[in-house]
């Protein structure tokens, strides 16, 4: 391999992606970057997931470093044992159902290089697994989220109070001297990428960068670990906590983020019918300005009992992590 390439890791959980986990590897097989290692971590799977990851790492045993848990670690210690793996300069986040583009690996790495970047992400495109069909592109077209770059400390800040909403996980490459050395914190369930994100940035030296290329596909199915917002809405809660704890001079930053959660859980609620809780994460979420006047009219609505008139799909910032 040409030793002026700096090696990347490309760093893939996978649990009971039978279907998925051959056309994801392959898109990182068939890359132009010659210098890559495949770190893959089966989480115990209960299908042929692993019987797959382990062909493929037979057929192709200098690129691909696989291994299967004994047990169900779930999704945090599963990426701490596959970031123990990791052993280049780059670390590139994939997902045993998404799809790296041609190209991807050698146009980031040169940004990066380039730029002296902590972290590097670009556009995605959302495709429904069904079909094939493209749902939506993550950084570019209607309904977009409008990428984030600067200095890390600066981006930090924004990802604290936006989430990870302007950068989707298969679009992330970090430096691996960035990474915090106790690597996801596994106090929180499913929602460590965040956090992960927010000490890269808060502890790191140099650029965030973006490149507006469409360079992977996130796969949209029924499966996905972030389709239900209510049920990691306490994990992202303790990333906050974490992050205040972490980080004491950006507690504005973590406040801000603490109502936009809350009044995406109020309107949820509301939406669902509970408007109790609702009207209560909407008397919480009434301290950031941005829905001060939000918050009055949604509590209205739900005693006029006009709730469905709220849209869920339309209350904010999904996790990126899977």
């Amino acid at each position: 391999m040409p030793s002026n390439l700096p090696l990347v890791s490309v760093f893939m959980p996978c649990f009971n992606q039978e279907r998925y986990v051959a056309e994801a590897m392959d898109s990182v097989l068939s890359q132009d970057y010659p210098n890559l290692e495949l770190v893959v971590g089966d989480d115990c799977s209960t299908d042929g997931t692993w019987e797959i990851v382990r062909q493929y790492q037979d057929e192709h045993p200098t690129r691909i470093r696989a291994f299967r848990n004994d047990r169900n670690l779930g999704i945090t210690k599963n990426c701490n044992e596959i970031l123990r793996r990791c052993t280049g300069k780059y670390i590139a986040f994939h997902a045993g159902d998404d799809l790296f583009l041609p190209g991807k690996l050698s146009t980031q790495v040169a940004a990066m290089e380039r730029g002296g970047a902590v972290l590097g992400y670009h556009d995605i495109e959302v495709f429904d697994s069904k079909t094939n069909r493209t749902l939506s592109h993550w950084n570019s077209g209607p309904g977009s989220r409008t990428p984030v770059i600067g200095g890390c400390r600066e981006v930090g800040r924004r990802v604290i109070e936006d989430g990870t909403s302007f950068m989707a996980a298969p679009a992330v490459m970090v430096l691996h001297a960035a990474v915090p050395p106790e690597g996801f914190d596994e106090r929180i369930r499913v929602a460590s990428d965040w956090l992960m994100w927010i000490d890269v940035c808060n502890r790191g030296l140099g650029p965030v960068i973006y490149d507006p290329s469409v360079l992977a596909r996130y796969r949209r199915h029924a499966t996905n670990v972030t389709s239900d917002h209510m049920r990691y809405f306490d994990d992202e809660l303790v990333v906050l906590a974490l992050a205040e704890y972490r980080y004491p001079n950006l507690a504005h930053s973590v406040a801000k983020a603490r109502c936009r959660l809350q009044y995406r859980a109020a309107i949820l609620h509301l939406a669902a019918g509970q408007e109790r809780i609702g009207r209560y994460y909407l008397l919480r979420s009434m301290w950031n300005p941005k829905y001060t006047l939000k918050a009055p009219a949604r509590w209205l609505l739900s005693v006029l009992g006009l709730t469905h008139l709220l849209e869920p799909n339309h209350t904010g910032s999904k996790a990126d992590v899977k």
